[in-house]
């Protein structure tokens, strides 16, 4: 390989502004000044015009871009932008520029982003500030992370062997708990797989080990979260609490599904919420119509299908006769019930 030559490079007094751009992956979760740059286009001369074809002075490898998308021109202390034919227009901030649509920016001393299709541009001119050095990220973020992850894969292993336990004989228990171990881990395997393919597909980066964290953090929550409402509805005799569990458990997952998006779109984390909220309100809407169909009410039609110890119970116990008071004033909801039903026998008992 050649040795770079100094005398190629335009001199200090020749550059005009820098136009970096911006990686799409680093871009959520950071305000642009941190965000690693990819490409690097030194301007010598204006107007500077950005495009996909070759005879652009910038040439961007974006679908989603025009031939010749966007002329940026400095003069007079501010820049002034011209958008090309271009269906998608330029994304300046909350503002959006349509083809064809001339707009003059006053130079407010800070770089300036652009979004053309699916990339983001950071135009620097000389004048503008340049932010504080960061400092290096040592490995102790690694480490946390890594322990993180062992500990709620601890815990996630340990709660389906508790649950193993108790769905099984002693007997049998033992082969069950290994199935259940290597069911886990195929899964865990598979699902991060999957997602990571995504990522690798659309951003060039698998993280794996970023979906492998989400699926463990979600699957421990999914646990605690399955748990806490029989538990609540036994300690303070509240069956709703039981009935509307699921509503928790499809929160959690939509929380996941949104981290998993996130990753696979990282430039887009507004679509992305908004991907994940429909999808929670999607499928907490078709069970409750399941529900609804199956049983003629919203919640789940079993209570406490798994008995709790009877000394995690505060809620007063009920005496025999207002049990039964309650029980004689379901009758006529039940008689009513299987008249509409067509139940045998429920004409005769309203004949009696």
């Amino acid at each position: 390989m050649d040795a770079l030559r100094l005398d190629a490079l335009p001199p200090a007094s020749a550059v005009l502004a820098v136009v970096e751009v911006l990686d799409r992956e680093s871009l959520d979760g950071h305000d642009g000044h941190d965000a690693p740059v990819r490409q690097t286009h030194v301007v010598t001369a204006w107007p500077l015009r950005i495009g996909r074809a070759l005879d652009n002075d910038l040439v961007l490898a974006d679908p989603h871009v025009a031939p010749h998308h966007l002329q940026v021109a400095v003069a007079e202390g501010g820049v002034r932008l011209v958008v090309g034919d271009t269906r998608n227009g330029v994304q300046l901030g909350a503002l959006h520029l349509t083809a064809g649509e001339r707009r003059e920016l006053p130079d407010g001393g800070a770089a300036i982003e652009l979004t053309l299709g699916r990339t983001t541009l950071r135009l620097r001119l000389p004048g503008h500030a340049l932010p504080a050095e960061l400092p290096l990220e040592p490995a102790a973020p690694v480490r946390r992370h890594a322990a993180q992850m062992a500990t709620a894969a601890v815990a996630l292993m340990a709660g389906l062997q508790v649950s193993t336990w108790l769905d099984n004989d002693p007997d049998g228990w033992l082969r069950a708990a290994a199935t259940t171990a290597l069911v886990a881990i195929a899964t865990a395997a598979l699902w991060s797989g999957v997602w990571a393919l995504l990522s690798k597909t659309f951003t060039r980066r698998s993280r794996f080990g970023w979906h492998l964290r989400v699926f463990l953090y979600a699957s421990c929550a999914l646990m605690v979260v399955g748990l806490l409402p029989n538990l609540f509805a036994f300690m303070f005799s509240l069956p709703v609490l039981a009935d509307f569990g699921f509503v928790g458990s499809y929160a959690v997952a939509g929380i996941a599904f949104y981290f998993h998006l996130l990753a696979v779109e990282p430039a887009r984390p507004r679509l992305m919420r908004g991907v994940a909220l429909a999808g929670f309100c999607a499928a907490l809407a078709l069970t409750l119509w399941q529900n609804q169909q199956r049983t003629d009410h919203y919640g789940d039609d079993l209570y406490l299908s798994r008995l709790f110890p009877p000394a995690l119970r505060l809620a007063k116990p009920v005496g025999t006769d207002r049990f039964l008071e309650g029980v004689s004033a379901l009758q006529p909801a039940l008689d009513h019930h299987a008249k509409e039903s067509g139940t045998p026998g429920a004409a005769d008992d309203d004949n009696e």
